[in-house]
């Protein structure tokens, strides 16, 4: 089979290997629709926590094809669909990716049978539970009378998150230097900020926190998604006096202002992926629940579909101002 392989940064390539076999416990599968996270890219250009270096060693964003079952297995037969396997970036995989990054992969749960799902649904099921999990960890039933969120960043997840929350009567708004992921915002029902709109020459010293400030106010809860040290601090500054501020973007080191937040007694909380490990509980069921509800809009989330040999290239040239979720087709030739 072909995989794709990540033996440094900014390197990706294409190997041969063997097709697994399955022991008496495992699934082999076939993988049909995969998503490049965020993640993925990072992990490419090495600015990721995460380090990736096996074959089809990432691409978690599967939905996958049950094409061999091992004799112990019970509840999974040949041809059904499947959520939660890892190892993507290949024609097949053998390996579970139980609750996201950050946890052993190899140990835990068979993956889960949704064979009312699509294949590119399933393949979101890892971005909706991360977007469930940042929406759980705000603890919005603690706070009575009018309820206001700021996300700043709109990747798939940003936009997803988005959704549930203008979708449970939250209101919100967005800071997003892409026009088409604002748009998408907007459309849904949230107030949107181009932080590119803010120089010096137009705004002085004024900021989009600022701006956000003046027209929106401060939020109980403020989503920081792009993983940027200045965004962090931007929603240190927009979130209200002891709320939460959730940073969910990746980054290997973080600067945290001390006086900043001392004085507002805001609380930073650091969503894992799929997990909510204050009540430890993973968002898998949760997630293809919300995304067989047909109440989320991820069609329009999808850029392009390519084949993986077209994986390299899109890795090497991956193009954020244009590109929302690219869905990667192994079987495509």
């Amino acid at each position: 089979m072909r995989a794709l392989l990540f033996p440094e940064p900014w390197v990706v390539k294409i190997i041969n290997i063997e097709i697994p076999k399955p022991k008496p416990n495992e699934i082999l599968a076939q993988m049909i629709s995969v998503g490049i996270c965020g993640s993925d890219v990072g992990i490419f250009e090495g600015e990721h926590w995460i380090v990736a270096n096996e074959p089809g060693g990432h691409g978690h964003e599967t939905g996958a094809i049950a094409v061999e079952v091992g004799s112990e297995v019970e509840g999974i037969s040949i041809g059904d669909h499947l959520a939660r396997m890892g190892q993507g970036y290949a024609e097949y995989s053998t390996h579970v990716n139980v609750i996201g990054h950050g946890k052993d992969e190899f140990i835990g749960a068979l993956p889960i049978v949704r064979n009312d799902l699509s294949m590119d649904e399933i393949s979101f099921a890892d971005a909706v539970g991360c977007a469930i999990n940042c929406y759980e960890r705000a603890e919005f039933e603690r706070i009575e009378g009018e309820k206001k969120a700021i996300v700043l960043g709109l990747g798939p997840i940003g936009l997803i998150l988005t959704q549930i929350l203008l979708k449970n009567g939250i209101e919100v708004a967005t800071s997003e230097p892409y026009h088409h992921k604002r748009d998408l915002a907007e459309k849904w029902g949230a107030k949107v900020f181009n932080p590119n709109d803010f120089s010096r020459v137009t705004h002085g010293k004024e900021t989009v926190a600022d701006e956000i400030k003046k027209s929106f106010g401060e939020a109980q809860a403020v989503f920081e998604m792009v993983g940027l040290n200045e965004t962090l601090l931007n929603a240190i500054d927009l979130v209200k006096s002891g709320f939460r501020v959730m940073v969910f973007g990746a980054q290997k080191m973080q600067q945290v202002p001390y006086v900043n937040c001392r004085r507002k007694g805001v609380e930073l909380v650091y969503p894992e992926a799929m997990v909510n490990s204050k009540i430890d509980k993973d968002y898998w069921n949760d997630a293809l629940n919300l995304i067989a509800s047909k109440k989320l809009d991820l069609n329009s989330l999808i850029s392009d579909r390519i084949t993986l040999e077209q994986a390299v290239d899109a890795f090497k040239y991956y193009d954020r101002e244009k590109w929302i979720k690219i869905i990667v087709e192994p079987q495509k030739k």
